[in-house]
């Protein structure tokens, strides 16, 4: 039963490796830890002052590119 467990957790994890590492969009690159408080088309003139130091994991836009919509990565022309 143990070994089972154990098996399925380790299964678990690499799958959910895969699958978060192989979702992020076009200018985006999946990140252990990134920012809970990214830059924003909505923030990107007036960024968040205080942002809570932990970790999120997911996907994060490569420099220069900001979040829109909550979906993709952009230019901020593109706003």
């Amino acid at each position: 039963m143990f070994r089972t467990s154990t098996i399925i957790f380790v299964l678990a994890l690499c799958i959910e490796s895969i699958v978060c590492t192989s979702t992020c969009g076009p200018n985006a690159v999946f990140s252990d830890c990134s920012t809970p408080c990214p830059v924003t088309c909505e923030n990107y003139q007036n960024p968040p002052e205080f942002c809570p130091t932990y970790c999120v994991k997911g996907c994060s836009c490569v420099n220069g590119t900001i979040l829109k919509n909550q979906k993709e990565c952009v230019l901020p022309c593109q706003c």
